[in-house]
């Protein structure tokens, strides 16, 4: 399933106004104006603003202009937000590539049927790509999306985004990603794929992806090279 040709969301369309506000330090647009202009209803912009005044763009008050929260423009990358691997890297202001190490259709582990609540023996699509930012590897993911639908994943892309590929082959549309950060040092395979020493510190991230009907619909652990990233989390603090 492709999303080419469906409408942008609003909520992204409003993060463009959000950062051309940000830039010439004034307020956003009210409702009227933002609805009129993005030709959208004004229920569907209320609700994107609301979106994103709890990832803390900006902040409203009843009878006065919606601020903006300009400190935001210089944070590429934030934990609370999925940025597929490609957009994460061009965030950075780098260009993207990406290597397929590898991708073929196995079956889980009795240790991931356990951890995933998913049938032992369950077909799934393996994949490890190392990905790079101006040919330099900074990332090395190993993702795997359960094979629920009866869609062939030999006759798909493997470098297609994580959600795309849950939609064909789980079948489902994530809702949430469970996400656990840690660090731990280079294995040596991880190591000859990005050319690191073995044992340097690393990020990883260990992810799983949730339909909103709770079906587990991938689950992926990514190593991010030490320097390559600034990753920034944002919270409210309006006690």
């Amino acid at each position: 399933m492709s999303d080419a040709g469906l409408p942008e969301p609003v909520e992204r369309r409003l993060q463009r106004l959000w950062a051309d506000a940000a830039e010439r330090g004034g307020p956003m647009p009210g409702e009227t104006v933002l609805a009129s202009s993005l030709e959208v209803s004004r229920p569907a912009v209320r609700e994107a603003l609301v979106r994103l005044e709890e990832r803390g763009f900006i902040h409203r008050r009843k009878g006065a202009d919606t601020t903006v929260n300009s400190s935001l423009l210089g944070i590429p990358a934030r934990f609370e937000q999925r940025l597929d691997s490609a957009e994460l890297i061009a965030a950075m202001g780098r260009t993207p590539s990406v290597e397929v190490v590898s991708a073929e259709v196995g079956e889980v582990t009795l240790d991931e049927a356990d951890a995933y609540d998913v049938t032992p023996r369950q077909s799934v699509l393996r994949t490890t790509k190392v990905w790079s930012a101006d040919g330099e590897p900074v990332l090395v993911a190993r993702d795997v999306v359960p094979v629920l639908t009866r869609v062939d994943p030999a006759g798909l892309d493997p470098v297609t985004p994580m959600p795309a590929l849950a939609r064909e082959l789980a079948g489902e549309q994530v809702g949430w990603e469970l996400v656990w950060p840690g660090a731990d040092g280079l294995s040596v395979e991880d190591a000859g794929l990005v050319g690191r020493p073995e044992g340097e510190p690393a990020m990883t991230l260990e992810a799983t992806g949730i339909s909103r009907t709770g079906t587990i619909c991938y689950w992926t652990r990514e190593v991010h090279v030490r320097g390559a990233f600034r990753y920034a989390l944002v919270r409210r603090a309006d006690w």
